[in-house]
């Protein structure tokens, strides 16, 4: 009974030691397609709150953080090829929680899936060149869990995985907007005397 007993131990170590090692998960940060957009210049800026104490940046050194990728972004979508007005984008929401899940800790070959991290944002545009003047606003919202008692990598990966989907989801929803309520601020061909594509 003793020999069967290690066998079986000795066949899950070598289960467990024959998984294929996780796969790194890349940052992605863009938003596309771009836009030339008819003003002089396109501001940023972030006004986002200060993450919540639930917010696993407390306990995790993720970088860049969603505000920051969300702002590198939208600076390189949005191009400014005009000769006058401003594009103000204000992020108003990038926020990071982290949610337990009800599991069960007595399966001895699955770690069950025990909580989850959900990402939300928001960013909204005022426009005002000599189109005349709009707004629109975009959101997005993103979640990926994660295994009992996570890994650094798999906490990183989790991360990466979450901000590379609501960059994807965020892009989306602002060309829906933009082409939707300020396509007219949109520039295809170079305008008159700026020399811009």
């Amino acid at each position: 009974m003793k020999k069967l007993g290690l066998l079986l131990c000795l066949a899950l170590l070598a289960a467990c030691s024959s998984e294929p090692p996780p796969q790194v998960v890349k940052p992605v940060i863009e938003l596309t397609p771009r836009y030339n957009l008819d003003v002089l210049m396109v501001s940023v800026v972030d006004h986002s709150p200060s993450p919540a104490t639930d917010s696993p940046y407390n306990t995790n050194d993720f970088k860049p953080t969603l505000a920051a990728a969300i702002n590198q972004a939208l600076t390189q979508r949005l191009i400014a090829v005009g000769t006058t007005g401003q594009a103000l984008v204000t992020i108003t929401d990038a926020s990071l929680k982290s949610e337990p899940i009800p599991h069960k800790e007595d399966d001895w070959f699955e770690r069950p899936q025990a909580s989850k991290y959900i990402a939300h944002a928001a960013v909204s545009m005022q426009i005002d060149g000599r189109e005349g003047q709009g707004q629109v606003n975009a959101e997005a919202s993103r979640y990926v869990t994660l295994p009992l008692n996570p890994t650094t990598l798999e906490r990183q990966n989790a991360y990466y995985t979450v901000m590379n989907g609501l960059l994807h989801d965020l892009g989306v929803d602002l060309s829906r907007a933009i082409e939707s309520h300020i396509n007219r601020f949109i520039v295809t061909a170079p305008l008159m005397g700026t020399g811009s594509n």
